[in-house]
């Protein structure tokens, strides 16, 4: 099987690619900044469903391999059902074809820069009412706060950000750290349980 060019994995996320030289995975140890830069900025340029539906897309259309949502569903007492994803399964999925499919989630998986992660949280934090007398310092803030979001595909992190930015049942509130996770978990689920049954 052809090994992914770094073009490929781009398709894989939406995106037509323009160098078609190496793999966007690091490989032996190396890094390939170039390549994480492309998958990175092609992360930020759509949303985390967006990502998630081209993701599935290429692994039909170029792994020929059929990605399964695998749901529960409950009936609230309100009326209605909820709707819970649980897992994937993959039609398709060979020895052959596993490893490239793993390439893609993980190309899709690409965290934000540092900086990135530091400069939304502090706008975030310059936007929005926090308690003044926390005891914790802005470069604190920044630091825990920007580590937490750099833990998770670009596109959440930055998704997430915007959320908190201007949601409107809670506004004008800084996030506590754990609802910050709790949302960036919501969205990252269907990409971490990809991965987690394409091995």
């Amino acid at each position: 099987m052809q090994r992914l060019s770094e073009q490929s994995l781009i398709s894989a996320l939406g995106g037509t690619g323009q160098k078609p030289s190496s793999s966007l995975t690091p490989q032996h140890g190396s890094t390939n900044s170039a390549g994480l830069t492309s998958a990175r900025n092609k992360l930020l340029s759509q949303s985390p469903e967006e990502t998630d539906r081209n993701l599935v897309q290429y692994f039909k259309s170029c792994l020929m391999v059929e990605p399964r949502e695998e749901v529960s569903l409950t009936y609230p007492t309100t009326g209605g059902y909820k709707r819970t994803l649980t897992g994937y399964s993959f039609k398709g999925l060979t020895d052959d074809n596993r490893s490239e499919a793993e390439k893609a989630i993980r190309s899709a998986m690409t965290p934000a820069t540092p900086e990135q992660c530091e400069e939304w949280i502090g706008t975030l934090y310059a936007l929005t009412a926090h308690r003044t007398d926390d005891g914790m310092s802005l470069a604190v803030i920044l630091r825990f706060y920007g580590d937490t979001l750099g833990r998770y595909p670009a596109d959440v992190a930055q998704a997430t950000w915007d959320y908190f930015l201007r949601r409107k049942d809670k506004p004008n509130f800084f996030p506590t750290l754990s609802e910050l996770e709790d949302h960036c978990d919501k969205l990252a689920r269907p990409r971490k349980m990809m991965m987690e049954n394409v091995r």
